[in-house]
């Protein structure tokens, strides 16, 4: 994989667009992992076989990494006890969704804007899941990086909830 230019401005985004909201509340590994897994056995998920496990206990951070070495096979998302938010579930799954080899790219963050959006997504009257992918798709624009097209379907709009 090329050099991932765009890794520290996407976090930097990500804190600007979640700190604060309930997206970055510590609910817990298993709680996240529970999230993670309702997308994946909901009816959009687009992507491949994704598997979920806990990182050790001294664990700092978290992963997605791709169990074959060709960039085929089973995606392992580790959740760190640390990072155990929902903003950290959203984040590696999208790792998922666009491919390990893109990094934090432009459809790393297209990817990410739609997994946020099926993540966090409550009926059209609430707002809640609109508005995080609002404040990202805000973030992202203010830190100069643009999203990608979309190599998958677009994500329902409303219902559908994933409640921690």
């Amino acid at each position: 994989m090329a050099a991932d230019r765009d890794r520290a401005q996407v976090y930097a985004a990500e804190l600007s667009a979640f700190d604060g909201t309930d997206m970055e509340a510590v609910v817990g590994r298993d709680a996240v992992a529970r999230a993670i897994e309702r997308v994946l056995n909901g009816p959009w998920w687009p992507g491949g076989s994704v598997s979920v496990r806990s990182m050790r206990s001294d664990a700092r951070s978290s992963v997605a990494r791709c169990s074959g070495g060709d960039g085929a096979g089973v995606i392992d998302i580790g959740i760190s006890e640390a990072q155990a938010t929902l903003a950290t579930g959203a984040h590696e799954l999208a790792h998922a969704l666009a491919g390990i080899d893109h990094g934090h790219d432009a459809v790393f963050r297209r990817a990410h804007l739609d997994v946020v959006s099926v993540i966090t997504n409550t009926d059209r009257a609430t707002g809640r899941g609109r508005l995080h992918v609002d404040q990202l798709r805000q973030a992202y624009a203010a830190a100069g990086l643009a999203t990608g097209e979309r190599a998958w379907p677009e994500p329902p709009q409303t219902g559908g909830a994933i409640a921690l």
